[in-house]
């Protein structure tokens, strides 16, 4: 069975982040705005997570690269 990644909560899905180092890092504007490190793996999560509006390749690239 495939896993549906755009379910579960990464930071590659969250309506927070930006391209950085595709597909493994991406730029957090909220860690940004609270004075936090910014640059966090794309499939970790924060308890800060909203859901994007669009879908992120980045997800399943890094997932891929991950295997």
């Amino acid at each position: 069975m495939k896993e549906n990644t755009t379910e579960r909560k990464y930071c590659g899905n969250c309506g927070s982040h930006n391209a950085y180092e595709y597909p493994d890092k991406v730029f957090c504007g909220k860690r940004f705005g609270e004075d936090k490190n910014p640059i966090v793996e794309t499939l970790w999560c924060c308890e800060d997570w909203n859901p994007a509006s669009q879908e992120c390749y980045c997800i399943k690239e890094a997932t891929k690269k991950q295997k």
